[in-house]
C-alpha cells in the first residue's frame, strides 16, 4: 500500500471523529428547537410550561456544542487519525498550533486596522460609507473564534491546521537540539515548532483568505441579478462552498440584505427576504415567493428526499456483509437531517474523498431550490427539514404549495439514488463500507468469544509472538474492527499463533503490514497488547 493511500485513508478516518458527535448532537438539537418553535407550543400548549422551556433551553445550548466548535474539533481530530506515534503530542501541538494561526492572522488584520469595532455593520456604514449590503457583506467575513477577532474560514480553517500540525509533528518529532538546549528536545519541540510555524500560516491567510471571499461576494451579486435562475445558483454555490464555511456569507446576505428582496408592506420598508418573511408570518399576511425562494423551501428536497436517497445509494453500494453496520452509521445523521436539515454528518462522509459526488452534489442542491421557485412554492424559515416543511408549510395553508413535494420528492430521491449509485460503482468512490478495514461483521460466533482478564496476557504473548516478536513490530495501531500492525520484517509472521486469538481474520494490505480482524473486541485486544508491550519495555 503506497505512503500516500495510507495517509489519505487515514485522514477520511479522523474526520468520523467531529462527525459522529455532530450527527449524535444534531438530533437533540432538532427535537429541542421543535419542541421550543412558538407554532408547535400552539399546537401543545403545555409545552410552554416555564421549567420545560428552560430543560429544552440547556439541551440546545449542550447539544450545539460542536456545531460552534467544529473548527476546533476538525483541527484536534486529524492528528488523533493521522498520527502514528506520539498521538496526545500531536493532538496537543494542534491545539496550540490552531490559536497560534488564529493569533497571527488576528494580529496581521489589526496592524491593517480591522477589527470587530470597525468592521461592525454600523461603523462600515458611518465611517467608510458603505450601503448596507456591501456593509453587510464585508462583516460576514469575520468571526471570533475562541475570543479571537479572524476571517472566517470555519471548518476549512481546523482541517488546514490539522493537517500541518500532522507534517510538523512527522517532521521534527525526533529533532535533537544542541545539548544546552536538550531539554526541548524531541516531543516537546513538536508543540514549539508549531506555534512558530502556524503564526506564519495565519500571516499568509490574511493574503489569501480575502481572494476566496471576493469570489464569493461576486458569485453573490451574480445570483440576485439571475432571476429565477438566481434560486439554482444559490443552492449550488451554497452548497459547493458548504466545507469552507463561507455559505453563511451567502446566507446572511440573502436573509437580510436587499440582495434578497426589498418590499414595502403596510408602510414597512423590509430588506432581505427572512426579513420579508418573517414579517409577513406575524401578520398573517400573505407570502412573497420571491423572498422564500432563498429560504427553507429550497433545502426540503435536497434534505429529506436527497440525503436520504444518497444514503440508500451508499448502503446499496457497500460490501454486503457491511450494509447493517453502514445503515447504523448513519442513522443518527439521516435522523438529523430529516428533522432539522443538518447535513454536515451525511455530507463529510463522500464529499471529501470524490469531488465528482461534491460537485454532484451541489447541483441537486441547486435544483432543489430552482423548482420550488419555478412552482411559486412560499415556505419560508431556513433549516429545511421535515419540521419546516410541517410547520411552515402545511400549518400556514394550501397557499404555501406544501403538496408539491409530495410529487417532487419521490422523484428527487430517484435521481439521488441513481446518480450517487452509478459514480460510486463507476469510479470505485470508497464510501462507508466499501473497503474491507470500515466495518466488520460482528453478530459472528467468533466475536461472542470473550477474553478474560485472567487471560490478558496470554491473549497479548500470542499476538505478540505471532507478529514476530516485540523486536519486530514498527507501530501499533487499529480502527474501528482491526489491529493495524506495521513490521519490520513481515515473514516472521507466525499466523497459527496469531489464531489462537481468535480473530475473525487477518489482512495483508501491503508489505510489512498485517491487520487482524477482532470486531468489537478490538478495544479490548488493543488495550491488552499495549499493555503488555509497555510491561516489555
Amino acid at each position: 500500500m503506497s505512503e500516500f493511500k495510507k495517509n489519505f485513508q487515514s485522514f477520511g478516518k479522523s474526520l468520523l471523529f467531529p462527525i459522529s458527535l455532530l450527527s449524535f448532537m444534531a438530533i437533540f438539537l432538532g427535537l429541542a428547537a421543535a419542541l421550543q418553535n412558538p407554532n408547535i407550543i400552539k399546537t401543545l400548549p403545555f409545552l410552554a410550561d416555564t421549567n420545560i422551556q428552560n430543560v429544552l433551553g440547556l439541551i440546545r445550548r449542550i447539544a450545539g456544542l460542536p456545531f460552534g466548535q467544529l473548527p476546533v474539533l476538525f483541527a484536534l481530530s486529524i492528528p488523533l487519525g493521522m498520527v502514528k506515534r506520539d498521538r496526545e503530542v500531536a493532538v496537543y501541538s494542534a491545539l496550540v498550533g490552531y490559536i497560534a494561526m488564529l493569533m497571527g492572522m488576528s494580529y496581521f488584520l489589526q496592524l491593517q486596522g480591522l477589527t470587530s469595532a470597525t468592521t461592525s455593520v454600523a461603523s462600515l456604514m458611518e465611517v467608510k460609507g458603505l450601503s448596507q449590503v456591501d456593509a453587510t457583506l464585508t462583516n460576514a467575513l469575520f468571526t471570533n473564534v475562541l475570543g479571537i477577532f479572524v476571517y472566517n474560514m470555519n471548518v476549512i480553517g481546523g482541517i488546514i491546521a490539522g493537517v500541518a500540525t500532522v507534517l510538523i509533528h512527522n517532521k521534527f518529532r525526533a529533532t535533537e537540539l544542541h545539548a544546552s538546549l536538550s531539554f526541548y528536545s524531541g516531543k516537546r519541540f513538536v508543540p514549539i515548532i508549531t506555534t512558530l510555524l502556524m503564526v506564519l500560516v495565519g500571516i499568509a491567510l490574511t493574503y489569501v483568505w480575502p481572494v476566496v471571499n471576493t469570489a464569493i461576494i461576486a458569485s453573490g451579486k451574480m445570483i440576485s441579478d439571475a432571476g429565477l435562475w438566481g434560486a439554482f445558483f444559490y443552492g449550488f454555490v451554497e452548497k459547493v462552498i458548504n466545507p469552507t464555511g463561507l455559505h453563511h456569507i451567502l446566507n446572511q446576505t440573502f436573509r437580510f440584505t436587499a440582495l434578497g428582496g426589498v418590499e414595502t408592506i403596510n408602510g414597512t420598508s423590509l430588506v432581505g427576504a427572512l426579513q420579508i418573511y418573517l414579517y409577513q408570518l406575524e401578520n398573517n399576511l400573505a407570502f412573497s415567493t420571491n423572498a422564500t425562494q432563498y429560504l427553507a423551501q429550497g433545502k426540503i428536497l435536497h434534505m429529506v428526499f436527497g440525503m436520504p436517497a444518497a444514503v440508500f445509494a451508499m448502503y446499496k453500494c457497500a460490501l454486503p456483509e457491511k450494509r447493517d453496520r453502514v445503515l447504523k452509521f448513519f442513522m443518527a445523521g439521516l435522523t438529523a437531517v430529516i428533522l432539522t436539515g443538518i447535513t454536515e454528518p451525511i455530507e463529510f462522509t463522500f464529499i471529501f474523498i470524490s469531488p465528482i459526488l461534491w460537485v454532484v452534489n451541489a447541483v441537486f442542491a441547486g435544483l432543489a431550490f430552482w423548482v420550488p421557485a419555478l412552482l411559486n412554492v412560499a415556505i419560508g424559515n431556513i433549516q429545511g427539514g421535515i419540521i419546516d416543511w410541517f410547520v411552515f408549510g402545511v400549518l400556514q395553508g394550501m397557499d404555501t404549495k406544501w403538496y408539491i413535494y409530495l410529487i417532487a420528492g419521490p422523484l428527487f430521491f430517484a435521481m439521488y439514488y441513481y446518480t450517487y449509485s452509478f459514480i460510486i460503482r463507476k469510479f470505485n468512490v470508497l464510501t462507508v463500507g466499501r473497503r474491507e478495514s470500515d466495518f466488520v461483521d460482528e453478530d459472528s460466533d467468533t466475536n461472542a468469544a470473550v477474553v478474560q482478564a485472567d487471560k490478558d496476557v496470554e491473549l497479548a504473548k500470542f499476538v505478540i509472538e505471532g507478529l514476530g516478536g516485540a523486536a519486530n513490530i514498527v507501530d501499533v495501531d487499529n480502527c474501528i474492527s482491526r489491529l493495524r500492525v506495521e513490521l519490520k520484517d513481515d515473514s516472521l509472521v507466525n499466523e497459527a499463533l496469531i489464531n489462537k486469538t481468535q480473530p475473525n481474520g487477518i489482512v495483508r494490505p501491503g508489505k510489512n503490514v498485517v491487520h487482524i480482524v477482532y470486531g468489537g473486541r478490538i478495544t479490548k485486544v488493543r488495550n491488552v497488547v499495549d499493555n503488555y508491550l509497555f510491561s516489555l519495555k
